[in-house]
């Protein structure tokens, strides 16, 4: 930050402003050097990149890039960390206090061994724990072993559970009662993602017993029975706005259902977890977290209660940017994905194990991955500034046109009937594969 002397003196005073048009005639020397010949806007356009989704990078930003009256962000739609539109946080303090919440996942079959990894992390700076339940993780029965020796009250619980997510629910819950924890010490995501569930599986499930644990859970003020999990999506290839327009299109889903069944609109609002993806895009990903908060907040005014539009986030470092040869690297684009989520204003980080793609992460990939976010959080200090990103021409216009895009998918996907319609038709799978095929 710059301070003007107590006289006012300015450094820059007698040194005349550039103007837009100097910039690009310094641009087209530079083109001409390179054998191109360009002028003006064209010049211009030879040093954009074209994202998805229709979107483009320019090389300069300026302020009448975005708003004419100097005002941050366009039409000064960035408003106050903890405030609607939230696309400066969720909270006032952002994550300030105590850095983002270092999220670990926890897979394999063995109760034991997944109890042997979750301890060591707990000791080393993870402060919640992701686990795999039922198929492909632990078994429901096996949930309490996997848990033996955590201080329930003090690490959150974070559950992925697939079909049986209900049966894990019930088991997890009974877990906190049987250790005496009180209600309004539970910290937990019971992970109910029934459309999740159906776009990777195509198995079809019934939104009854996710809108049952949602009310069973009603008196736990720091419990949130729905995920809305935008991995599947990007994982399938799907574009930064189609992430956010299909999460769009499952939160309003489980809205419906959840105060179709008698809970109040913030209620509803205050049981439902976003997941989203960060890449090595670190903008990209910036930019989409904070144009997915403001989306939601769009959806929580529309439905009554613009104050409890905070959405919760947990962010996971992309899987499919990661690589099976040469693992190594995977340590820099994870890092790379760690700052842009923090920076981006992630409630909750899980960095992936450079070894992902390779089966179980030993021992020594867990550290690193937990140690990633230690590092940028006690030796870079990311988090020691709120939305640090924000007022940035670049970024501030980057998510507007973001928001804009998957907008526009999210009225796509409610035009066809919504998402459990969508996923159904093919609409969703068609649009992801065009996606995959354009960029490919």
């Amino acid at each position: 930050m710059t301070v003007l002397p107590d006289d006012g003196l300015s450094l820059a005073a007698e040194f005349p402003d550039a103007t837009h048009e100097q910039w690009q005639r310094l641009v087209e020397g530079v083109l001409r050097k390179s054998g191109k010949e360009a002028s003006g806007e064209a010049a211009e356009e030879a040093l954009s990149t074209k994202l998805e989704d229709g979107l483009t990078t320019r090389p300069l930003y300026t302020a009448p890039a975005t708003d004419a009256d100097g005002s941050t962000g366009p039409s000064g739609l960035s408003g106050y960390p903890g405030f609607a539109p939230f696309v400066r946080g969720g909270r006032s303090e952002g994550n300030a206090a105590s850095g983002w919440d270092v999220r670990q996942r926890h897979l394999g079959t063995d109760p034991v061994r997944v109890n042997e990894a979750v301890l060591a992390d707990l000791e080393n700076g993870v402060t919640s724990l992701w686990l795999a339940v039922g198929e492909g993780g632990i078994p429901v029965e096996g949930l309490a072993r996997a848990l033996d020796g955590v201080y329930l009250d003090l690490a959150p619980v974070s559950l992925d559970a697939g079909a049986e997510y209900a049966d894990a629910a019930r088991a997890l819950l009974a877990l906190y009662a049987e250790r005496g924890i009180a209600a309004d010490a539970v910290h937990a995501s019971l992970g109910a993602d029934p459309l999740a569930h159906e776009a990777r599986t195509g198995e079809a499930l019934d939104l009854t017993d996710a809108v049952e644990l949602a009310k069973a859970v009603a008196d736990y003020p720091h419990v949130r029975a729905l995920t809305v999990d935008a991995l599947p999506y990007h994982e399938a290839g799907g574009s930064a706005a189609e992430e956010l327009g299909l999460s769009l299109a499952t939160g309003v889903a489980y809205l419906r259902a959840l105060t179709e069944a008698g809970l109040g609109v913030e209620a509803a609002l205050g049981q439902i977890e976003f997941r989203y993806a960060a890449t090595a895009d670190q903008f990209l990903t910036i930019c989409k977290l904070r144009a997915a908060r403001r989306l939601w907040a769009r959806i929580a005014e529309a439905s009554g209660a613009p104050a409890a539009g905070a959405q919760r986030q947990h962010v996971v470092t992309s899987p499919v940017m990661m690589t099976r040869r040469d693992p190594w690297v995977n340590m820099l684009r994870t890092t790379v994905a760690c700052m842009a989520a923090g920076v981006g204003g992630a409630d909750s980080v899980t960095v992936l194990p450079f070894d992902h793609e390779l089966g179980l992460p030993d021992a020594f990939a867990r550290r690193i991955a937990r140690n990633t976010s230690t590092i940028l959080l006690e030796e870079s200090h990311l988090a020691r500034v709120i939305d640090p990103a924000g007022g940035s021409y670049y970024v501030e216009q980057l998510t507007d046109e973001l928001a804009h895009a998957a907008w526009e998918f999210f009225r796509t996907l409610e035009k066809a009937g919504g998402q459990a319609a969508a996923l159904r038709s093919g609409l969703v799978a068609d649009r992801l594969a065009a996606t995959w095929a354009e960029r490919s």
